[in-house]
């Protein structure tokens, strides 16, 4: 079981998302699953996310919902890390982001955030 679920929720984003999953893959903590949970895109993102070849990848497409409330919660009910992380399918993560977290984390086991 990995120690991070990263949900990424996305419509429609195929060309800013592959910087994003570039970002994660690229991290310094590798125990992680990335869930890019998709929101009924149109464009090329099922194909994008599928030139990755990372088992760590999984890929999840729905008819649109209107809003990033749905796939976020799907993220959660498929993840199976004890963390869970959320990322915009427009941003990027700095290379130790992750590994920043598991640290703060081991620092203070009592947290539940």
């Amino acid at each position: 079981m990995p120690f991070f679920s990263i949900v990424i929720p996305t419509y429609n984003r195929a060309e800013k998302l592959k910087g994003t999953i570039h970002s994660v893959l690229e991290q310094t903590y590798t125990d992680f699953e990335l869930l890019v949970m998709d929101d009924g895109s149109t464009d090329q993102t099922e194909k994008m996310v599928s030139s990755f070849s990372d088992y760590r990848i999984r890929y999840d497409w729905v008819p649109n919902s209107g809003g990033p409330a749905t796939p976020r919660n799907r993220g959660i009910d498929v993840g199976s890390a004890p963390w869970i992380s959320f990322l915009d399918a427009d941003d990027m993560w700095y290379p130790t982001r992750l590994s920043d977290v598991a640290e703060a984390i081991s620092r203070n086991p009592e947290s539940d955030v």
